[in-house]
């Protein structure tokens, strides 16, 4: 057994949606948005203050504002995205998904103590939302608190079996914690979900490393070099391949809290 992939770190060991996103290892580009007119102001409904600033986006509805912060986003101006989000929470302050999206862009930033107070506030109004279950246990893994976070990710899983990101997520916080195989089901689920994407490949090969399947690592790996085109982890991949095929060319590995940094 090639001893080094049992610290490696897994690739995209975790993921943080971003409402719709799709699960890649690469990410994919936000999907599609239902698409919503404003509600049409009442005659007479007041206007903003005198001499307030004018805000194109207050009367929005909320999905619009979540489409448009979005956009913002992908294009780099997170900030603008976040303040869009603001608004529109100030202005709909009933809507789940708008604290589950803001919280999500708030872990993209490391803003963790902040992401988990709109994720959780997402669940209290949404108790079923599973990409905000999956999104807190994101938070709850970065303040160590692994069990509450695999307990949201299998609450995530009866909801919704098929919901990629979380089956990903816990694989990987169950390999993390030395229960390979049953970070291999579900990896083994992620590549009968989505066989065309490559990190659940790459993954599985390291439980599958770490159970001392061999000949199954060394085709996940193989399978993982034709679709990834991140050349980082293809290195990787590459050596852990070489390894395998050829343990006593390899030097002795280092120690976890080297390769875990």
């Amino acid at each position: 057994m090639y001893r080094r992939a049992r610290h490696i770190r897994l690739l995209a060991g975790i993921l943080v949606l971003v409402t719709r996103v799709t699960f890649a290892a690469e990410p994919a580009a936000a999907g599609p948005f239902p698409s919503a007119t404003p509600a049409p102001v009442a005659p007479g409904t007041p206007g903003r203050p005198h001499g307030a600033p004018y805000d194109p986006h207050a009367r929005l509805d909320p999905e619009v504002q979540i489409r448009i912060a979005l956009q913002h986003r992908v294009k780099g101006r997170l900030q603008e995205a976040l303040s869009i989000l603001s608004t529109a929470i100030a202005n709909h302050p009933d809507q789940a998904r708008l604290y589950a999206v803001r919280g999500s862009l708030l872990l993209e930033t490391d803003r963790i103590a902040p992401a988990f107070a709109d994720l959780e506030q997402a669940i209290e109004l949404a108790p079923d939302n599973v990409e905000a279950l999956t999104n807190r246990a994101q938070a709850y893994r970065r303040f160590g608190r692994i069990d509450q976070a695999l307990a949201d990710l299998t609450h995530a899983l009866k909801l919704a079996p098929d919901f990629l990101a979380a089956r990903f997520n816990r694989g990987a916080l169950r390999y993390g914690a030395g229960d390979y195989q049953s970070a291999l089901r579900d990896f083994d689920r992620c590549v009968a979900l989505a066989p065309h994407l490559p990190a659940p490949y790459f993954n599985r090969a390291s439980a599958q490393d770490a159970l001392g399947n061999k000949n199954a690592a060394i085709n996940d790996l193989e399978r993982f070099l034709s679709l990834s085109r991140n050349q980082a982890w293809n290195r990787q991949a590459r050596q852990m391949l070489q390894a395998l095929k050829n343990p006593d060319s390899v030097p002795t590995a280092p120690g976890p809290e080297t390769l875990n940094q």
